[in-house]
């Protein structure tokens, strides 16, 4: 799984090359947002071109695919779009119009989520799932929403609004922080989302947000840009599930036990989960 990418193409492949990822064998799932804000939208764009990469559509696709007339959109302005993080389409459309019609066809046929069946299985999402659906069981069955649908959904905050006004625990997964809810898991399958810029991987009623802002700056605590976050859903999920398991066995500990007790055996076993 990839976070929001936003023009940042080379940043991307060099992480890869760091986890040692090979096309021959892994994929990549992208949650939306390939374009706009970067130095290399039109390449970053082109990965959907590459058999080893999946994505779904961000609310920065729907706007660069309103501009370019695929649809009509009611939140999104083509007279904006250019104007605001996606210049790149000007110089590009005078150089190389070609390719963006067939990226742009490309593009429109790429889903709003995408679910993926597995052990544990799981769901891709830019924004919120739920103002389309929130049973498991129906949600995919339909193949297609209505744009307006798609907008809202793509561009929802609700979820993450909910999860910021939690207790969030924090905790590290491999080389990440990670901040888990009270409430990590909900109707839906773990759910990979972007959209909204966190400072830490967050989990939240099945919702994981992964965009921690590669575009950001660099800053003086972060000389470099920072990289997009990439996980391995098997080994974060499995991970995840035992951080809910050690937290329930300590739950049921702490009612038994006296407050510090309890507390101590909170900040012991959830570090040490697996």
């Amino acid at each position: 799984m990839v976070g929001d990418l936003h023009g940042h193409r080379s940043i991307l492949e060099r992480e890869l090359d760091r986890l040692g990822f090979d096309p021959a064998r892994d994929r990549v799932l992208s949650v939306g947002d390939l374009v706009d804000r970067g130095p290399e939208s039109l390449e970053t764009l082109s990965l959907i071109e590459e058999p080893w990469f999946h994505a779904v559509l961000g609310n920065h696709e729907l706007m660069l695919l309103n501009f370019l007339g695929y649809y009509g959109s009611r939140i999104h302005s083509q007279k904006a779009f250019p104007t605001g993080g996606g210049q790149w389409i000007v110089e590009a459309m005078a150089r190389k119009r070609k390719t963006v019609r067939r990226l742009a066809n490309r593009l429109a046929s790429l889903p709003l989520a995408l679910h993926v069946d597995g052990e544990p299985s799981f769901n891709v999402m830019h924004g919120d799932l739920h103002p389309i659906g929130s049973v498991p069981a129906s949600l995919f069955v339909e193949e297609t929403v209505c744009v307006h649908e798609a907008d809202a959904a793509s561009s929802s905050r609700v979820n993450i609004g909910e999860a910021l006004k939690a207790e969030l625990v924090s905790l590290h997964f491999a080389q990440h922080s990670v901040q888990v809810s009270e409430v990590p898991f909900g109707e839906l399958h773990v759910t990979y989302v972007g959209h909204s810029p966190v400072q830490h991987v967050t989990v939240h009623n099945s919702y994981v947000y992964i965009d921690q802002g590669v575009c950001a700056a660099p800053t003086a605590r972060q000389p470099e840009r920072r990289p997009p976050t990439v996980l391995d859903h098997s080994q974060f999920a499995n991970w995840l599930k035992g951080v809910v398991v050690a937290r329930e066995r300590l739950s049921a500990v702490g009612s038994e036990a006296a407050a510090p007790t309890a507390r101590t055996l909170v900040g012991r076993a959830v570090l040490a989960a697996p």
